[in-house]
């Protein structure tokens, strides 16, 4: 089973949200929500830098097979340069 790892680059989402769409996987794949996916600052998932650094977690995880935007837009432009210095080779 993949083990897909979701983070919120832009806009937050709500549990109900993420509840629905693990239910949708069923079993084909495991969907692990970062937790920085339901924070709200404005209208983005959290501050750039949580949301920067979650991202950076998510992607440098060797337990995931896969990292996903749980939404985007212009949340995600805002962080690009702090997320790509964090990623390891």
């Amino acid at each position: 089973v993949m083990r897909i790892g979701i983070v919120g680059p832009g806009r937050a989402i709500d549990r109900g949200i993420a509840d629905r769409v693990s239910a949708l996987a069923g079993d084909s794949a495991e969907l692990v929500f970062h937790p920085q996916c339901f924070l709200r600052e404005g209208h983005f998932a959290g501050p750039d830098a949580a949301r920067a650094a979650a991202f950076s977690e998510y992607a440098n995880d060797p337990s995931l097979d896969a990292v996903w935007f749980a939404r985007g837009g212009y949340g995600a432009c805002r962080i690009l340069d702090l997320a790509f210095e964090n990623l390891s080779d």
